[in-house]
């Protein structure tokens, strides 16, 4: 490509669902592709499959780009001087492009009835060899053609494939080579007058000046027939990329359930679009300086298609099915399924708690509030994401967050004042033999030493169960009970240091005085 080009990327979704984690990837590289480079980045609408395609779908797209910061220079809302941006709007272009290929001998009507085709795609699978239309129409006289339109037969237009080796460098796989005789006359609009995608698109392209078209490499297979088109239509042939299969914890490419979770999920989950987008990012990508968290604007300034690697990337956001269990993580029907179903050890998590660790605390606050609003548990001048005690709080819990959604539950512990028994495995754990003895011990220590950290707290613990003879649940449980009153809740370690020693002392008296257990 000439230096003095622009550089113009484009990502065109179908609203005939939500934008999953594939399709985001994609926007995102086209995205800082173009700001990389200085150019333009352009979103266009592919609903040409008018069966499937909702306005609800288009809507969801939007918001999820939306969401994440991906923001078109032209398309839908915006405008720019090649709409309009949404295909079936473009009906009378394509049709003009159409007849011009016919005109030229380029392409042709096919009168092949359904039936008749699916009569010779089984003919071709029972001799054991792939199928390929064999151009019956392709040379109808004129006159022939005519009678057909007069009677009212249903037509498609096929492009008139020519035979040769087609050899075209992608930035991220390589030099790939394709036989044109193997594709055969492929339809180029469908029998309803749509265009088809392979079709459509190009035109879209050529019209748009879409300089790199960077996309899954599973549309690898239908570049040789855009590129076809594009030589046939006069159109200069953009430079393509075709980045690597995204594959689930097992290696194996993720499935259309578990793949297919929406972006929108994520932040209701309590991710940061910051988290979502670094991540992303990484889905085949690495940075130059082998960085991988990077926050603010390094990932506009650093990102190049040109340091993608061909090699699969792995979406680690859920765990790895067990025992080739193919449902694991992928039949979700509800956020907690969705939240159950994922890795903790991902790289997602380890990201999301660099971000919610290092953003300045008013954008944290501001982003927790939808997940504070329904907590009647939490005193209503504490959910005002500008409440300067409420970021005192959300600063002494962050750095245990993996996501906002967990931050509710840490928030409302430091409002608990009426601890009571009430469950009934609590109550089982207390009536223990060796629990008394375990809840004394602990509290004795506690009084006399100062504790800050999780670890002095665990060290406590420690120092408890050699003197009590008692380890694991035995010893963790009797605690979490005279300090919550749950047998149930935040880790330990965790817990102590946010409630601070004192307030823990009261809480452990309050419940023994409920349970008659006698402290020191």
């Amino acid at each position: 490509m000439p230096e003095n080009k622009e550089v113009r990327t484009r990502f065109a979704p179908s609203p005939t669902g939500f934008l999953h984690v594939g399709g985001a990837r994609t926007a995102l590289f086209n995205y800082l592709y173009a700001k990389a480079q200085g150019g333009k980045f352009l979103l266009r609408v592919e609903d040409t499959d008018q069966a499937r395609s909702t306005e609800e779908s288009f809507k969801t797209i939007l918001e999820s780009l939306k969401w994440l910061g991906i923001e078109w220079d032209e398309g839908p809302h915006v405008g720019g001087p090649y709409g309009p941006y949404v295909q079936s709007e473009r009906i009378s272009i394509y049709k003009e492009y159409t007849e011009k290929l016919i005109s030229e001998g380029k392409a042709y009507r096919c009168f092949c009835t359904q039936e008749e085709l699916e009569a010779k795609k089984k003919q071709a699978e029972a001799m054991g060899v792939p199928y390929v239309y064999d151009g019956l129409h392709a040379n109808m006289s004129e006159s022939e053609v005519q009678e057909k339109l007069k009677a009212g037969t249903p037509y498609s237009v096929r492009f008139k494939t020519p035979s040769k080796t087609l050899i075209f460098d992608d930035i991220i796989q390589g030099k790939v080579k394709f036989e044109t005789k193997l594709i055969g006359d492929f339809i180029i609009v469908k029998s309803d007058g749509f265009p088809s995608y392979n079709y459509a698109v190009v035109v879209d392209d050529g019209l748009m000046k879409i300089s790199h078209v960077i996309r899954g490499v599973g549309h690898l297979s239908n570049t040789p027939r855009q590129i076809l088109i594009y030589e046939a239509l006069g159109f200069p042939v953009p430079e393509f990329a075709h980045a690597s299969e995204i594959v689930g914890m097992d290696g194996k490419k993720l499935s259309k359930r578990a793949g297919a979770t929406s972006i929108l999920a994520f932040r209701d989950l309590g991710y940061l679009p910051e988290t979502f987008l670094n991540y992303m990012a990484l889905l085949g990508w690495t940075s130059p300086d082998g960085q991988e968290y990077l926050p603010g604007d390094i990932l506009p300034k650093t990102f190049d298609v040109h340091r993608c690697s061909k090699s699969p990337s792995t979406f680690d956001v859920f765990k790895k099915p067990k025992g080739g269990d193919e449902e694991v993580a992928t039949n979700f029907s509800s956020l907690d399924q969705i939240a159950e179903a994922m890795n903790p050890k991902s790289k997602l998590n380890w990201l999301s708690n660099k971000y919610i660790r290092e953003l300045p605390i008013q954008k944290v606050a501001d982003s927790l509030a939808p997940f504070l609003e329904n907590r009647t548990d939490i005193p209503a001048e504490y959910r005002d994401p500008k409440n300067m005690e409420l970021h005192s709080l959300v600063d002494s819990v962050r750095v245990y967050l993996d996501n906002l959604r967990q931050a509710p539950d840490y928030i409302a512990e430091f409002f608990v004042s009426d601890l009571k028994v009430e469950d009934g495995e609590a109550k089982e754990i207390l009536s223990q033999e060796f629990s008394p003895k375990v809840v004394t011990t602990f509290y004795e220590l506690l009084k006399k030493s100062d504790p800050k950290t999780d670890e002095d707290y665990k060290a406590l613990m420690t120092q408890a169960g050699e003197q009590t003879g008692q380890k694991g649940k035995t010893l963790f449980m009797p605690i979490r009970v005279s300090a919550t009153g749950k047998a149930h809740g935040l880790e330990l370690p965790i817990l102590f240091p946010l409630l601070g020693k004192e307030k823990l002392l009261k809480r452990i008296e309050k419940i023994s005085v409920q349970v008659g257990i006698s402290l020191p």
